[in-house]
């Protein structure tokens, strides 16, 4: 969740939005130019809830100075992708990413997620797992609590000005232009309760610890993701010798804060 995704229709990221012209790529899963057959390693990034391909766009030159190429995934229903209906059940969101970008997973490569897309990725990660793919190298988990430390709610049934009140003070995201303005917040609110509603019903189902390198990193003033959830994701590999704990300065969106601080911790991590 953070908040410089944008297109011919705005998007919050749990919470913030913003404004830019897109360019359609070729393929629907992975925005930007196509990935280049000789790139040595490959980063994909999961967005939060609301939120599009665009809130990694910028990462790209220093990601490529480092020696790995961005591929930004875009959900369904944002975006370059507005007019394709949004998914809400994580089983079927993760079919679809699995066999999306499962053209690009002939190199190394690893994953990045913020907040639902931490889960997403996760859960993709484990699909692959199951169908006898190559794992990733490293998963990224940044902005979100362990899934089996996750609370059981239902924030996506409130009424809309409810929705909305409990969202922006539990993320501090939505701008106070969007709140502002009717017309956004109408755009803005069947995504960001659809994608509540994904990360909501989505129950973590045990299963063996994958072989991936797994790295957490968080906000020291996140109210939503307490940085002492954050240890609970070395549960999850089967290399906890190789687990790390990064935290930033900042609340939920440390991403967009501290983001050329986050760039070099992912940058040493992953070279």
């Amino acid at each position: 969740m953070d908040g410089h995704a944008a297109a011919e229709r705005p998007q919050a990221d749990g919470c913030r939005t913003g404004f830019m012209s897109l360019t359609v790529p070729r393929k629907p899963w992975i925005f930007g130019p196509e990935p280049d057959p000789s790139a040595r390693k490959r980063l994909f990034c999961f967005p939060y809830a609301g939120g599009g391909a665009t809130a990694f766009h910028s990462w790209r030159p220093f990601l490529d100075l480092n020696g790995v190429e961005l591929c930004c995934v875009q959900l369904p229903g944002r975006e370059t992708r507005f007019r394709e209906a949004l998914v809400t059940s994580m089983d079927e969101l993760v079919a679809l990413v699995c066999d999306g970008i499962d053209p690009y997973l002939d190199r190394p490569f690893s994953f990045f997620g913020h907040s639902m897309g931490t889960l997403v990725s996760f859960e993709v990660t484990r699909e692959l797992a199951r169908r006898g793919h190559e794992l990733p190298e490293w998963l990224l988990m940044s902005g979100a609590l362990p899934p089996h430390r996750r609370p059981v709610e239902s924030l996506h049934t409130l009424p809309p000005a409810e929705f909305i009140d409990a969202v922006a003070r539990r993320y501090s995201g939505l701008p106070r232009e969007v709140l502002a303005n009717r017309d956004l917040l109408d755009i803005v609110m069947p995504i960001l309760r659809a994608d509540f509603e994904l990360i909501e019903n989505y129950r973590y189902k045990p299963a063996t610890a994958l072989r991936v390198k797994i790295a957490a990193f968080g906000g020291s003033l996140d109210s939503s993701v307490a940085p002492a959830e954050l240890p609970h994701w070395r549960d999850f590999t089967a290399l906890p010798e190789r687990f790390q704990l990064i935290l930033f300065e900042g609340d939920h969106f440390f991403l967009s804060h501290q983001r050329i601080q986050l760039l070099n911790e992912i940058a040493r991590v992953l070279t």
